[in-house]
Order: C-alpha cells, then structure tokens, then sequence
C-alpha cells in the first residue's frame, strides 16, 4: 500500500487534505523512488505500493502550527527488495507538516529500509536544556534501538547523528551508509554467539544464507508508547529483545530460529541532555510490543507486563515499587485521568497475539491511592466490589475454599478442556494461571471468560465451587 495521512472536518467528516508519505512523480523525495519511466514496469509503479504507512497519532505543536508523525518500512517488505533502488522517502522517518498538509520536514533514520526497522512508537515533544539554552525538543524510539533527538523546529538533531558506512550488498540495492545517533542503545545490536550460525549486528546484509540478527525486526520499541518527564528530565523507554534469523526472500534455503535464543526486554531510562542511559531494568518479556510507559508527576511510571501485572516504578531510580495481577495480558498503554479531585490510573488487559504469554482477556482496570493501605506490594487500591459479590475485586476476601471438593468439581468441569491439574489440556485451552492469579480476577474470568471458552454464571457453578477450585489449584503448584 501506499502511506497517507489524512485530515478531515471534524463536524462533517469531509476530507481537507491528505499528504502521501510515498511521494508522486515530481513531488519532493520523488528522486529516492526509482523513475516512473523506468522500463521495468514494477519499478516504474514502486511509489504506488512503497509502504511508508503510519502506525500511531500525530502529536501537534499549536504553537508551531506543525504536525508530527513516523513512518513504517518501505515496499515490498524487508528481504525483498528489487523493485524499489534509492533511500525510499519518507519511509522510516519522522516527518514534520504545516497544519495545512504541506511537508515542514523530515528525518529519515533508516535508509532504504532491508531489516523492518521501522518507527512505529508515537514520537514524543518535550522542552530541554540543550548547551545553556531551551529548545524545543522531539523524541522518536525506534526499532533499530536507538532514540532520535531533533529539534522539532526543524528537524535537525540536538546531538550527533553520525552517517557510518554499512555493509553492502548490490543485488538489494543497499544504501552505502546509515545514521548512527550518539549515545547509548536501549536494548543489543548485536546477537549472541551460537556455534554453526553466522551472527550480524544492526544493519548487516542479508542473503541467500541464513544468518542470526540483532536486533530482530519485531524487536525495539516498536509500537510501544514512551514517555518523558519534565520532573526528571529523562525519558522513558520499553524494548523488546528479539534476535532473529535472517535470509533474502526467494532464496531455496532456510532460516529457521536457532536453538538456544532468548527473548526478553528491557526498561530504561534515557537522559535526553545525553543520549545516555540512567538506568535500565532487564525485563523476562520481550516487551516491545506491550504496554509501553506513562509518567506521573508523582514521580511513578506505570507499565503493563504480559503476564497480567501492571507495575509502577520510581521514575528516578527505576526501583519498583508496586504491582498487581490483572489476569490477562497487559498490554495496552496505561493512562492517568483526574474526576472530582481523586486523580486514577487506568488500564486495559486484553492480551496481544503476538506474545505467546500474554493471556486474551478483555478488562479494564483502574486503580487510586483513596482507600485502606496494604494491597500487594503498595497502597494502590483496587475498586470496590459490587454489592452482588458476584464479581470480586482485586482485594475481596474469597471464600474458603476446599481443594478436596474443589479436585471433584474441576476433574467434573474443567478437566476435559484444561487437563486434570489446570496444566493445559487436549484442546486448544490453555493452562489455567489460578495459582498466579487474585482469586477476584479468577472468578471474574469464571464469570465472564475471553475468547472461547463458555462463561460459568452461579447456576452452574456457585461462589463456593469457584473458591473450591482456586483452593485445588492453590494446592497444585
């Protein structure tokens, strides 16, 4: 496809212009594509399907009266690239517009993308102290696992962004250098040694061979939102690391991932003044892809983890401090919102597919700092539970359970789908997390179940059974 971005009247919905992020003959950054009188005919038409497509909401500066986005990998996709020579505009780019649609500027961070290491995370304004004065600052974390820092003025990097020769390979058209931001990466570049495989940091070529890759091109930032905070001066960044085995497309061999790869993430702190790391949690999930991270200015991040625990940390030690189970993945950004002086935090827990470990569910929870200390690891407090105490919240007291009467209702209810201790079964149910879980997210979950499995309301199976069966599933672990 061909990327746009498109503005429309909010009261109408008519269309008040559109600007295409794969230009047209003629128009600027034309000259990257190949020509449209090229005597191929794929080539001549390459602006037509060149990608370039958005994957976020523009941010806006009043103020400027400018408009900014980052773009996805260029056309046909990483691997595959004979049909579109030249540094492809305004792929992997971030890109600046007059409020009218019109191009301001642009950075481009990947030339002539072959890896998919595009710019999917919303870029992020935020005001800095650069060499004693105040400028006005844009942040974009990208794939590669570098953060680009520009002057959103114009578009000119607030520190060094070095051009550095790369490996070339002439039958995919590579481009002979790439930026290189100075300071600190958020997450390798380079993959761990495995005897038999060929291992190649960011930007090596891929050929017919199979090779071994980092980063991957699901890895980084990707689509996950970072933050800034004005208190500490730092932003804010998740990252997956996902190594990856790499080969041209339409090559006979094969790159399957080699044994002994790990996946994982990182969570860390940049200092923006610097392009250095403050600090950096290593995380157990490739979290690139998840929550993301929200800063208060109570001094707390909040993040969302695969297995279900939204987290809150020290923005300036990267001490954490608190956590609660949400039973699903939680993967969605979280957000703050203020009503009648009692400000929340707020998370969706739906799960994503493409992290293995992270459990489908479709909740929404919100937390405060009103209420009784003394949940989890912090003062956060769940909300109430309904006066039905049908669905408990997160710190309802259950019911006692018995795991004697409980092994008789799950090996009667549960078992034929989920496996005779909750380890997983002969269909496609997954194993059942009771003994990670708060027993309120378990009955909920009972009662109001994602995807295929059928919800249990208190005819079938009562408060008591629910407590039983978390009480058997306690004891399994």
């Amino acid at each position: 496809m061909r990327g746009q971005l498109t503005a429309l009247d909010a009261k109408t919905g008519k269309e008040l212009w559109h600007f295409w992020t794969v230009p047209g003959p003629g128009e600027k950054g034309s000259e990257t594509w190949p020509s449209p009188n090229d005597p191929d005919p794929a080539r001549a038409k390459a602006y037509l399907h060149g990608g370039a497509t958005i994957w976020q909401t523009p941010a806006v500066d009043p103020e400027l009266g400018l408009i900014y986005f980052s773009t996805g990998n260029p056309g046909p996709a990483a691997g595959s690239d004979f049909n579109r020579p030249g540094d492809n505009l305004y792929s992997a780019s971030i890109v600046a517009l007059h409020l009218d649609g019109t191009y301001a500027w642009h950075f481009q961070a990947v030339h002539h993308d072959l890896w998919d290491f595009d710019l999917p995370s919303p870029v992020v304004l935020f005001d800095q102290v650069y060499n004693g004065e105040m400028r006005k600052a844009i942040a974009e974390a990208a794939k590669t696992g570098w953060v680009y820092l520009l002057d959103r003025t114009n578009g000119k990097p607030l520190i060094g962004i070095d051009e550095k020769p790369v490996e070339q390979l002439a039958k995919v058209a590579s481009s002979p250098t790439q930026p290189y931001p100075v300071g600190d990466a958020v997450m390798p570049q380079c993959p761990p040694e495995l005897p038999g495989w060929v291992g190649k940091c960011i930007f090596g070529a891929i050929g017919d061979d199979p090779i071994l890759m980092a980063p991957g091109g699901n890895g980084g930032p990707n689509w996950a939102p970072m933050a800034y905070s004005p208190d500490t001066g730092y932003l804010y960044v998740t990252a997956a690391v996902r190594p990856q085995s790499r080969i041209l497309s339409g090559s006979p061999k094969k790159a399957d991932l080699p044994i002994g790869v790990k996946y994982s993430g990182t969570y860390t702190a940049i200092d923006p003044r610097t392009n250095k790391i403050v600090w950096q949690d290593k995380m157990p999930y490739s979290i690139g892809q998840g929550s993301g991270t929200l800063a208060t200015a109570g001094g707390l991040l909040f993040h969302g983890e695969p297995d279900g625990n939204v987290q809150a940390y020290d923005a300036k030690t990267g001490t954490r401090l608190w956590q609660w189970q949400t039973g699903a993945g939680a993967d969605a950004p979280a957000i703050t919102y203020e009503i009648d002086g009692v400000q929340y935090v707020a998370i969706a827990s739906g799960g994503v597919a493409i992290q293995t470990s992270s459990a489908n569910g479709d909740m929404v929870w919100a937390f405060s700092l009103e209420g009784s200390p003394g949940n989890r690891l912090g003062e956060f407090q769940a909300p109430k539970p309904p006066a039905t105490g049908v669905e408990y919240a997160g710190g309802a007291v259950a019911p006692k359970g018995s795991a004697d009467a409980g092994k008789i209702t799950f090996d009667k209810t549960c078992s034929s789908c989920h496996g005779a201790t909750g380890q997983g079964g002969p269909t496609t149910a997954p194993r059942i997390g009771g003994t990670a879980l708060l027993f309120g997210t378990f009955i909920h979950l009972v009662r109001q179940p994602a995807d295929q499995m059928i919800p249990f309301p208190p005819t079938i199976l009562s408060d008591q059974d629910i407590a039983d069966i978390y009480a058997y599933l306690q004891s399994q672990k």
